[in-house]
């Protein structure tokens, strides 16, 4: 009898623990259109519960939660770097010495920033910087002619995938250690890919490359091989941020109509809208 009730109990811890989705994980940071402006929003994995967090009067764009904290770090529209403290609301403007910003992405361990530094001197030309939070350490990762950008830390902190590319030529996918050494390319298809974000366990990335002839989301191992394309939709997919498991992938689509949050799984399937009204971009999942 008691092996009997302690099968039933196990059995129920099973169906319990099968229970916690990724849909019922953390919370989404993201941008969306609220009246003239660009404003900061968090929202439920599923969607409910939208909260705005942001009112004054300027864009706000790629938000990325802090490793640290509950804050959140985002550019404006002039490419001025700040930070949400979502409890007081409060907003802080940081890195002012720094000039042109964006891409701000807090190092795994809450100690440094990665970001991508505008060169106002030269057309299309960009880099990767690590700097302190008082912008006062900095090491430039990148000096490469043209653009490098969308920079995205692995999860242990040793690598950043990347996108560099002259011009508006093709853009394409490398790798490289977190000291800028050691790159690798990982596509070589003269087309513009995107927005690279390594997996929870760091063994995958998704990206977004219109190699197919329109923005999809695609994903490839760590290493480059085995590239898949997970959307074929005939408009823009883009942006794709990973759920805290690894099991689900956010990414933002305009299939409705205008661009709003989706939600699918690594195979492509079962893609699910999760905001509606006014225009949501940028997301940024917090476990």
């Amino acid at each position: 009898m008691m092996n009997y009730v302690r099968m039933i109990g196990l059995l129920f811890l099973v169906v319990l623990t099968g229970c916690q989705s990724s849909q019922n994980q953390g919370t989404i940071a993201f941008s969306r259109l609220t009246g003239d402006y660009w404003q900061l929003w968090t929202a439920q994995p599923n969607g409910k519960g939208s909260s705005q967090l942001t009112s004054s009067p300027s864009d706000k764009r790629y938000p990325c939660w802090s490793r640290q904290d509950n804050r959140l770090f985002y550019r404006n529209n002039n490419n001025q770097a700040f930070v949400l403290d979502v409890q007081s609301a409060d907003e802080t403007r940081i890195l002012n010495q720094l000039g042109m910003i964006s891409s701000l992405e807090e190092s795994p361990d809450g100690k440094q920033l990665l970001l991508v530094r505008f060169r106002t001197e030269l057309k299309d030309s960009s880099d990767i910087w690590l700097v302190s939070h008082d912008g006062k350490a900095r090491t430039r990762l990148t000096s490469d002619v043209g653009m490098q950008y969308d920079p995205s830390w692995s999860p242990d902190g040793t690598k950043m995938a990347l996108i560099s590319g002259p011009g508006y030529q093709g853009h394409e996918l490398y790798i490289m250690d977190a000291d800028g050494k050691n790159r690798q390319q990982l596509t070589d298809d003269k087309a513009l890919e995107l927005l690279p974000c390594f997996s929870p366990d760091g063994q995958m990335i998704a990206y977004v490359s219109d190699i197919a002839g329109n923005y999809d989301i695609w994903l490839r191992d760590a290493d480059g091989a085995n590239p898949r394309q997970l959307t074929q939709y005939p408009g823009m997919d883009t942006r794709p941020c990973w759920s805290p498991d690894g099991k689900k992938l956010l990414f933002v689509s305009d299939r409705s109509g205008q661009q709003q949050l989706w939600i699918m799984d690594l195979n492509g399937n079962k893609a699910k809208q999760l905001t509606h009204g006014p225009q949501s971009m940028d997301p940024a999942w917090k476990p």
